[in-house]
């Protein structure tokens, strides 16, 4: 995917609040002390990382990824941007043999020293199935689903933040969440892609219940994404996006679902997007479907 007039210098009229988000997304953590060994200025990368970063980057070419990762800050495309977020979401989930879902979901991000993020989710559900006895349908809340981040290491051409997940069992009918606490690591990764002027972005999820109802079946699941974070000029950017999730406590059964999220920049950070979905397979399974669609609306701010 390669960018359209994305070159183009940006109006003087932006506002303060957006040159604080890029500003922030910039140099909010930089990978540890100067190296004595480097030229000056440069910092010592940790083996690791600089091993998979990519590798022979042009002047030029680092300068176009800090540009980008500027833009996928304030946009909300970065999951590895420590920047805070207003988000609400709508999507509409067809599922197998008629049943149907409208899960709305309110999150809200909260950075704290430039390195550490707050995530909390909250997701109110309606579900439609003819084949459940007695109540068809069911709304309300969902399970809350709070997440701890650390950005252990940022550059404007690759970036890692490891974190922390659990979901709380808030759900008010039993069909609405997991009546689990559940508790897992996560892993955010952004790549720069020189020849194409996007992201690779992989996300890395695992979790598993610690307690709750004992009547309610176990939650052990993986789930792994693959996302390509593209720009189209000063406004608009796409994602591809591709998951697949195995649930251990089916025997290890996978599904997988693609989506493909088109958004744009409507006034200083505030942002709205569109996400169709389709089941590839195991749409069955909990967390896939047959098709989506996601609608949303996102508020960025700056870091405190």
């Amino acid at each position: 995917m390669a960018e359209v007039g994305i070159s183009d210098p940006a109006p003087e009229t932006e506002s303060v609040q957006e040159e604080s988000i890029e500003s922030d997304a910039e140099t909010a953590s930089e990978a540890g002390p100067a190296d004595p060994a480097s030229p000056a200025g440069t910092k010592r990368r940790p083996r690791l990382f600089k091993r998979i970063a990519p590798k022979n980057l042009t002047p030029e070419e680092e300068q176009e990824a800090e540009r980008l990762r500027r833009l996928a800050a304030r946009y909300g495309t970065d999951p590895t941007a420590i920047v805070g977020r207003v988000q609400l979401s709508s999507q509409y989930l067809d599922l197998p043999q008629s049943a149907n879902a409208t899960a709305t979901v309110a999150r809200v991000d909260l950075p704290l020293r430039g390195n550490y993020l707050f995530r909390f989710d909250m997701p109110f559900l309606k579900t439609v199935d003819p084949n459940r006895p007695g109540a068809t349908s069911q709304r309300g809340l969902s399970d809350l689903a709070i997440t701890a981040g650390w950005r252990a290491y940022n550059t404007p051409e690759y970036a890692v933040l490891i974190g922390a997940l659990t979901t709380l069992p808030t759900a008010d009918e039993p069909g609405l969440g997991f009546g689990k606490y559940t508790v897992g690591p996560a892993l955010a990764t952004a790549r720069f892609l020189p020849r194409w002027d996007a992201f690779l972005i992989g996300l890395v999820q695992y979790q598993t219940s610690v307690g709750g109802d004992p009547s309610r079946q176990d939650v052990s699941f993986l789930s792994t994404t693959a996302q390509l974070n593209s720009f189209w000029g000063r406004h608009w950017w796409t994602v591809l996006n591709a998951v697949l999730r195995v649930d251990f406590v089916q025997n290890a059964k996978s599904s997988m679902t693609m989506e493909f999220e088109g958004g744009r920049n409507l006034v200083g950070t505030l942002g709205a997007y569109v996400r169709p979905g389709v089941g590839i397979w195991g749409r069955d399974l909990p967390g896939a479907y047959v098709w989506n669609i996601e609608v949303g609306v996102r508020y960025m701010f700056r870091t405190f």
